[in-house]
């Protein structure tokens, strides 16, 4: 699955070489990555929500998925380009070290749930997906 999501992302890359150079094909990379990113995130959500013990592959499969994508994010910001229709703020790059440590944190949480369910089940990894937290980079870093 986690090939199927860096595929898509790939395709959100190539697609933007078609939109113009710099900025805006970041843009789309980015924009890309964060659909990805809410898209696992929701799937995480939901079984947590609603899910039963028939739902724990998806659920492991959804977490290590969405560590992956976190894990990309630096990559994915490193150009310091802000196309007009970006919501990026300035402050990802004057403050770098701690957005890429933000992202990172994240990265580490979604791996926690995934070892969590793996290890002590999915009752128990159910309880941690509120740890996921998308404001503790929006917030500072998204306008």
């Amino acid at each position: 699955m986690i090939a199927v999501l860096v595929s898509i992302l790939g395709i959100n890359v190539a697609t933007a070489r078609h939109h113009g150079e710099g900025g805006m094909r970041d843009w789309v990379t980015r924009d890309g990555l964060m659909h990805l990113i809410s898209a696992q995130r929701g799937i995480l959500q939901n079984i947590a929500k609603e899910g039963s013990a028939e739902d724990a592959a998806e659920f492991i499969r959804a977490a290590n998925a969405l560590s992956a994508l976190l894990g990309t994010i630096p990559s994915a910001f490193e150009k310091n380009s802000r196309p007009d229709i970006t919501r990026a703020k300035p402050e990802i790059w004057s403050d770098w070290d701690n957005f890429v440590a933000v992202a990172n944190a994240q990265s580490i949480v979604a791996a926690s749930i995934a070892t969590t369910a793996m290890t002590q089940g999915l009752d128990a990894a159910k309880a941690k997906v509120g740890e996921l937290d998308c404001g503790s980079c929006h917030t500072p870093y998204r306008n």
